[in-house]
């Protein structure tokens, strides 16, 4: 129960974190802002505070509740079912001009369809306290934050399209939401873990069925 709180406290604060580099990291570029204009400075200090604290309250009423991580378990169940089908999208951007397409194609259906497979036996047996099922089982919570972070970044972009200038902030705030999520998360609140590997056996098989139907 100790590390799982301590998990807990480490998802709202890679969440925080995230929103801040997100939101308030930008508006330090205007530094000629924070000089003339105190107003606006505290205005900023006290929404990074305030999200902080939001975040915290959250993990706090979890923590003590598991039924408050509801909402927070659904999201994390809609990223695990889309992020494989980002996933595959972004190698096929990356990739698809070179001549070894062909070949990384046929290795992403088996990689897909064997993460699947792990999840449904995961499933229906049961979780093992084995350490390669659990490294394994980390590895593909972590391959899925890939696309997760793929996602959360395509959405921060459109809200904020002027930060495509400078993307490292909204890369790393994707990142840091992705991990939280998608790794953090299940190990925070295990109440829901039927809930993270049902949704993940959902994703990587879309992410199988568009790689095939683009085949």
């Amino acid at each position: 129960m100790v590390q799982e709180t301590d998990l807990a406290y480490l998802f709202a604060g890679l969440i925080a974190a995230s929103a801040v580099l997100l939101l308030f990291l930008p508006l330090l570029r205007h530094i000629s802002l924070f000089a003339m204009n105190r107003i606006a400075s505290a205005a900023i200090l006290a929404g990074i505070v305030l999200l902080a604290v939001g975040a915290i309250a959250l993990v706090v009423l979890a923590v003590s509740n598991p039924a408050y991580f509801a909402p927070i378990a659904a999201v994390t169940a809609a990223l695990r079912i889309g992020s494989p089908i980002l996933l595959y999208r972004k190698v096929r951007d990356r990739f698809e001009a070179h001549r070894t397409w062909g070949v990384l194609r046929w290795i992403l259906l088996i990689a897909f369809l064997g993460l699947a497979g792990f999840l449904l036996v995961h499933l229906i047996v049961g979780p093992s306290t084995g350490t390669s099922i659990g490294a394994l089982a980390l590895s593909e919570r972590l391959i899925m934050a890939l696309g997760a972070s793929a996602l959360f970044a395509r959405f921060a972009l459109r809200v904020r399209p002027q930060e495509r200038v400078s993307l490292w902030p909204v890369w790393l705030a994707a990142l840091l939401f992705a991990i939280a999520f998608i790794v953090v998360a299940p190990y925070a609140f295990p109440a829901f873990a039927i809930v993270y590997t049902a949704s993940g056996v959902v994703g990587w098989l879309l992410g199988a069925g568009v790689l095939w139907r683009d085949w």
